[in-house]
């Protein structure tokens, strides 16, 4: 199983806005195909005070081909919906994990 982990870092500016924009519109259209799903996020703890609020969504999928099926289909539009909406007080970055057994 991958984990597909997006970390956003919001300017305070749009913090509460984008929250609720992520909960609302980007997680259920992320999961409407079904090929992400169990979406988790949580706030990241920071040491560094005033650049904003760090959070850390993820989603779960069975294989790297069929994320990047839907990124191509789904995962593109919808960061692009955040960059036209957000601009640059969201910045994110993106990183791929495997799940080991314990």
């Amino acid at each position: 199983m991958i984990i597909f982990n997006t970390t956003y870092c919001l300017d305070t500016t749009i913090h509460d806005e984008c929250l609720v924009w992520l909960k609302e519109s980007y997680i259920p259209v992320a999961v409407h195909s079904g090929e992400v799903n169990k979406p988790t996020l949580a706030r990241i703890y920071s040491h560094e005070e005033g650049v904003g609020e760090n959070y850390s969504l993820q989603f779960k999928v069975k294989s790297i081909e069929i994320l990047e099926h839907w990124y191509e289909s789904t995962g593109n539009p919808l960061h692009q919906a955040l960059n036209e909406k957000f601009g640059e007080k969201v910045l994110t970055f993106t990183t791929l994990m495997e799940e080991v057994t314990l």
